[in-house]
């Protein structure tokens, strides 16, 4: 890899051992990946989380080891002019009764929380970063954990990032450079897959269908979306959270809605191709019935707002709790982000929700939490995914209405 001088110099220490280690990391990943050198980044999204549930059968020590490497990482300061903000935790800083939440975790997430803004990490603590101002420019160069969030910078904003881990990140956020590799480079931002839409997708949920069918077929590749409206961003956050999660997306071209996009020979930079997937009604429906497993229909736990839930969102699902209650036994928890939270509670719809017996749920999601539930209904195909992989529950997916009526009723009434 061609490093310049400052470069080399902090791979040798001049900056310090720890420092080493994290160009060590971005020089060793850059060079697997074929890339010349490293280049300036503008934006980070970093991971600072502490283990709990995530972390079953650690050990001890091992857990003490990863935590002094985060304190030693917010020990020092990101790099000067690099925006940075922080992804979720696997624990809320709430106040909520729930085993979940253990409080050793919590007082050492709390402690990682104040060293990170100490370092000039943003305390966000959301998968949805572009809710809540970070919102890189076009053809800006990012580092940015959260497969969904890499897509939809990449997709929808026109930024540049790879998919990054805990330790990329921070070791961009706080040296300001990435390895030059994938979608950094034009010439890796051109289509492989073209996907022709004529489904009617009238909801956010329709768009995680379409990105579910896609990342399916396109793997690593990127899948180019003829046919479809322009997507709100709603719309788009489903879209590209799906996309990233039953294919290994980075980014993808919505036809007229992506910045380099504006016609389907612009997303196949001049070779478009004859063939192409159709995504019509069949296979709209067929996508959503792939992953229901439920054998029942009473249901225990309503997961809305994955990734975390816009403001938009949040209104909705207040209009449709107003006057009515969260069915006995039920949990009705909505994911946001905490400056999304504060401006529900100022425009009155977290004390609707909180009066029906919902509950707003900050810096973390209840799959990366663990909750326990036995039968889930959820809007989000992510969610859905994981809630099936990483636990015993059995999973219904639905648009945002008869989620919440499964909430006030206590049972599923089969309608989509």
């Amino acid at each position: 890899m061609d490093l310049n001088e400052e470069q080399r110099g902090i791979l040798e220490g001049s900056r310090g051992p720890y420092l080493a280690k994290c160009m060590r990391w971005l020089v060793e990943w850059g060079e697997v990946m074929g890339a010349e050198r490293l280049i300036g980044v503008d934006n980070t999204h970093a991971l600072l989380p502490v283990p709990n549930q995530m972390a079953r059968g650690a050990s001890a020590e091992t857990i003490e080891k990863y935590m002094e490497d985060l304190r030693e990482a917010c020990a020092h300061k990101t790099a000067p002019g690099c925006y940075c903000t922080l992804h979720v935790a696997f624990v809320t800083f709430d106040e909520v009764d729930l085993p979940e939440n253990e409080p050793d975790a919590l007082r050492m997430q709390k402690e990682l929380a104040d060293m990170g803004a100490e370092a000039g990490f943003i305390p966000t603590f959301t998968c949805a970063p572009y809710l809540v101002g970070n919102v890189p420019l076009i053809g800006e160069i990012c580092a940015w954990t959260e497969s969904s969030a890499v897509v939809y910078a990449n997709t929808i904003l026109g930024a540049r990032t790879t998919r990054h881990g805990t330790e990329s990140a921070i070791a961009a956020s706080l040296l300001g450079w990435v390895p030059e590799f994938g979608v950094l480079l034009d010439e890796n931002r051109k289509g492989s897959l073209r996907i022709e839409v004529t489904a009617e997708l009238d909801h956010p949920t329709d768009w995680g269908a379409l990105g579910y069918f896609a990342g399916k077929l396109a793997g690593l590749g990127i899948p180019v979306f003829n046919g479809a409206r322009r997507p709100s961003q709603d719309e788009a956050k489903q879209l590209c959270a799906a996309l990233a999660t039953s294919g290994g997306v980075t980014m993808a071209h919505v036809v007229g809605a992506t910045p380099e996009a504006p016609t389907i020979e612009a997303a196949f930079q001049g070779e478009t191709p004859e063939t192409f997937e159709l995504f019509d009604e069949e296979k709209l429906k067929k996508t959503y019935l792939s992953l229901q497993n439920y054998t029942g229909d009473e249901i225990d736990t309503v997961i809305l707002g994955c990734p975390h839930a816009s403001i938009r969102e949040i209104a909705e699902i207040a209009a449709l709790l107003k006057g009515q209650k969260v069915a006995q036994g039920v949990r009705l928890w909505i994911n946001a982000a905490r400056g999304t939270k504060g401006n529900a509670e100022a425009m009155g719809y977290a004390q609707t929700i909180a009066e029906a017996g919902g509950f707003i749920l900050c810096d973390t999601c209840p799959t990366n939490m663990r909750i326990p539930a036995r039968r889930i209904v959820t809007h989000g195909f992510k969610q859905a995914h994981y809630a099936r992989g990483m636990s015993d529950a059995e999973v219904i997916i639905a648009k945002t209405e008869p989620c919440i009526q499964a909430a006030i009723t206590g049972k599923w009434s089969g309608n989509e």
